[in-house]
């Protein structure tokens, strides 16, 4: 079965932190619209029935942490964190929304950072999760319940805009980034961070499977890194998020993160090299991922509205 990589990396995360509350939307953010913390499976069903019952109001990241976390996915894990949460570059009291938060440890950080954050969550289950991750005694953090294709916010109201790990989960994924653009400032920015299923270790991996396959002349199991998980709605790669942010957003800069993951017997083989070689192979890697997002594990794109006046008004 394919491993949830870049879910996991919330619980990865989460375990640094502790907490027991939630905040909904506050008065504080009087250019957003306040909407129901826990809108009811019936009213958000009705919120975009073209899903056809596709979103699993229920779903539970419960099971997506690997058994055992190998150099080369930690690594992955740091990197993406690091470089998404560095390209949003939050400023003190910025409207900060992350879609499709999770258990909203990126949106803790942000908070952390002086940002005013809200997360946006179709799951009562991972809301819920979310509820244990804000810190008793920490920042604000605002949820809300809701579908990524229809965002419950007015236009033009948030600075900065994050998606990490979750643009293929949706089931709408042209719509959900039309979306960003419209929440968006006209001089904000969108951070979108994905797994890139055309990845040099995925192709590699790939062949080398199909190889096996035809040598042996039997079934292999190849449920492996590269296979879509069923929850994801679409397959993407560089050129699929291009093609897909490009009518909305101008790229202002596109960065790999990390090569080689899924690449039979790599991880393997960093376990079993001495830590720090094991390391400066990872970083040397990630050096040349930086500059050939098209091959990388992960993609991070931050991007700028199109077609937005800087004179447009919130409504």
């Amino acid at each position: 079965m394919a491993i949830h990589l870049f879910v996991a990396i919330d619980l990865f995360v989460a375990m640094n932190y502790n907490g027991i509350s939630v905040v909904n939307l506050d008065a504080r953010q009087q250019d957003i619209e306040r909407i129901p913390r826990d809108l009811s499976d019936r009213d958000y069903q009705c919120a975009d029935q073209r899903d056809d019952g596709k979103v699993d109001l229920d779903w539970d990241d419960d099971h997506v942490l690997p058994p055992k976390v190998y150099p080369d996915i930690a690594h992955l894990f740091r990197k993406m964190t690091t470089v998404t949460l560095g390209a949003v570059a939050v400023v003190e009291q910025e409207l900060v929304l992350d879609i499709g938060c999770g258990r909203a440890v990126d949106a803790i950080e942000l908070a952390m950072k002086g940002g005013r954050c809200s997360g946006l969550e179709p799951s009562g289950k991972m809301i819920s999760h979310a509820r244990q991750h804000i810190g008793q005694n920490g920042p604000v953090v605002n949820l809300a319940r809701g579908v990524s294709a229809r965002l419950p916010f007015k236009s033009n109201s948030f600075d900065k805009v994050v998606c990490k790990g979750a643009l293929d989960h949706f089931c709408h994924p042209d719509e959900a980034i039309a979306e960003m653009a419209r929440v968006l400032k006209p001089q904000g920015r969108a951070v979108i961070a994905t797994a890139n299923f055309e990845s040099l270790g995925f192709r590699a991996g790939r062949r080398l499977f199909s190889l096996m396959r035809f040598l042996r002349r039997e079934k292999v199991d190849d449920g492996r890194f590269w296979q879509i998980p069923n929850d994801h709605t679409i397959k993407l790669d560089y050129g699929t998020v291009k093609r897909l942010v490009r009518p909305h957003f101008r790229i202002e800069r596109a960065v790999g993160i990390s090569l080689l993951v899924g690449l039979p017997g790599w991880s393997s083989l960093l376990d079993r090299l001495p830590g720090r070689v094991s390391s400066m192979s990872l970083t040397a890697l990630d050096g040349l991922a930086r500059c050939l997002p098209s091959l990388s594990d992960v993609i991070v794109m931050r991007c700028v509205p199109s077609g937005k006046s800087t004179s447009s008004s919130a409504g």
